[in-house]
């Protein structure tokens, strides 16, 4: 697995720019992968600060223990294999009141894209898994090959995002009732025949957002994001910052709105008396941050990141 554990952290100077500017912080990074963006900000941040770093892949957890052990006479480490969605609870539970800086860098870390192993990528021939959580029982192949039609449409269409996919269901109910479709380009192939040439002529793989749609059905990543993310925004400290890096317009447009939802007004009728309504957050990024050119020409997969900031305002 070592091979795979390279990873290049995207709008890492960005990140670093919304630290607060405290002596010691509590850090706590909800998608910690192998802790490019945290041996960063570890390095940035003073001795005494404390650090939980949160995972659903044990290997994640398990190389960035050792990538960080460097800072442990420094900072406080603490590491946990969970979901984001339940990781404000377990920090609750634990006696902590609150976190100073949260960072999210949410989807697919790039060590899990290139192991061929892990199955997420249509790039490669392999078993279909998807699994960031590698003891759970949900994989792709339990998708593909015992969702009813119903379920599939569900997965590709309102998931994935996928305009025709009608046609890819047919064909991989027909083709599964012969053989299981066992392996990533088993289903690429189904994709490919059963989609219109127009389809295939488009920039980007045909496959990509099928794949998605599977990928977010897998990891329940659509209901994590909306749920950690209302967490995490309450758990913030007066002055704490919350980043988050999403890869795509959806997961994008969920941030958007639940960070408009605490940080504006909400609307008012103008002919009745008006209520100074005193609001908890302020977004720090009036529009989103992407990365520069610079930065794509070293990281090609950094072209897609979206980067929003939020603060909870410090009491008067």
């Amino acid at each position: 697995m070592s091979e795979f554990n390279y990873h290049q952290p995207v709008l890492l100077e960005e990140v670093l720019s919304f630290l607060p500017n405290k002596k010691k912080l509590v850090y706590v990074d909800m998608t910690l992968g192998r802790a490019g963006h945290a041996s960063a900000i570890l390095s940035k941040l003073y001795k005494g600060s404390v650090f939980y770093g949160f995972d659903k892949d044990a290997q994640a957890i398990e190389y960035s223990k050792k990538r960080l052990s460097t800072f442990e006479k420094k900072i406080q480490l603490n590491f946990v294999q969970s979901p984001y969605s339940t990781a404000i609870d377990t920090l609750q539970n634990s006696g902590l009141m609150g976190a100073d800086f949260i960072l999210f860098d949410i989807g697919v870390s790039s060590p899990q894209f290139d192991d061929p192993e892990r199955g997420f990528s249509y790039r490669y021939d392999s078993f279909l898994d998807m699994r960031m959580n590698q003891k759970q029982d949900l994989t792709a192949y339990k998708v593909i090959n015992t969702y009813n039609e119903q379920q599939l449409n569900h997965v590709f269409h309102d998931l994935g995002q996928c305009d025709n996919y009608h046609r890819v269901v047919k064909a991989i109910l027909q083709t599964r009732e012969k053989k299981p479709i066992e392996t990533t380009f088993e289903l690429v192939d189904i994709i490919k025949s059963n989609l219109p040439s127009y389809e295939l002529k488009k920039v980007g793989h045909p496959a990509k957002q099928f794949f998605l749609g599977i990928r977010y059905e897998v990891n329940g990543e659509i209901d994590e994001l909306k749920t950690g993310l209302n967490k995490a925004i309450s758990f913030l400290n007066p002055g704490g910052r919350l980043v988050i890096i999403s890869f795509n317009s959806e997961e994008d447009k969920i941030v958007k709105n639940l960070f408009q939802k605490v940080s504006k007004p909400k609307p008012t009728n103008k002919y009745l008396p008006q209520d100074d309504e005193e609001l908890d957050y302020i977004q720090l990024t009036k529009k989103p941050l992407k990365a520069s050119s610079k930065e794509i020409e070293i990281n090609n997969r950094a072209k897609s990141a979206i980067l929003r900031a939020l603060e909870r305002k410090r009491k008067r």
